[in-house]
């Protein structure tokens, strides 16, 4: 049995419970929330990064109901509590699997060939194999207390604070910059 890399990223997971979640991009005056998959056209680019087709009207009730569960998903796991997996499952319940003989390296491998009747039943597979290699430590949010974005820590010291660098990491480094230059000094230097 193939073990799941546990610092693989959790894409499907991370792109659908931050949809919707305010953003503040680098040059951004404010901060803006983009509503989640208003229609075909925008549920197409919101998904483009796990998804390889265009979506289309009837997928978006579907997906919807994918993006609310994938996030109830990983308040739970940020809450140490239990996934309820019956809306997951029930979302990739029209996945299909048969199982083909391929050829590595000279010797014969196992491998499963899917069929997904919808994006949302193939994001849904995704997301619950997603869920099964997932080490829920390094699932979290961001530490810039600005964004509320969930990240996935890959680092192998487990210290990553920021879902980018560009723009949290830059700004709450600066933030702390500018708070300690505005501290008065003491006389003796200090």
């Amino acid at each position: 049995m193939l073990m799941a890399d546990s610092t693989a990223c959790p894409q499907v997971l991370l792109c659908l419970a931050n949809l919707g979640l305010p953003r503040r991009p680098s040059g951004a005056p404010v901060a803006y929330a983009e509503p989640i998959l208003p229609d075909a056209t925008v549920a197409s680019v919101q998904l483009a990064e796990v998804v390889d087709q265009p979506v289309a009207v009837v997928d978006l009730a579907d997906l919807r109901r994918l993006q609310r569960a994938a996030v109830r998903a990983a308040e739970a796991i940020l809450a140490r509590e239990s996934v309820d997996g019956a809306e997951l499952n029930a979302l990739a319940a029209d996945s299909r699997a048969r199982v083909e003989v391929v050829m590595t390296d000279g010797a014969p491998r196992q491998h499963l060939e899917w069929t997904d009747t919808s994006p949302a039943a193939a994001l849904a597979r995704r997301l619950i194999g997603e869920l099964d290699g997932l080490d829920s430590g390094r699932l979290r949010r961001c530490a810039r207390p600005e964004c509320d974005l969930f990240l996935y820590d890959t680092t192998r010291s487990r210290t990553r604070r920021w879902h980018a660098e560009n723009p949290c990491g830059w700004r709450e480094r600066q933030r702390v910059h500018r708070q300690k230059a505005s501290r008065p000094t003491r006389a003796d230097g200090t």
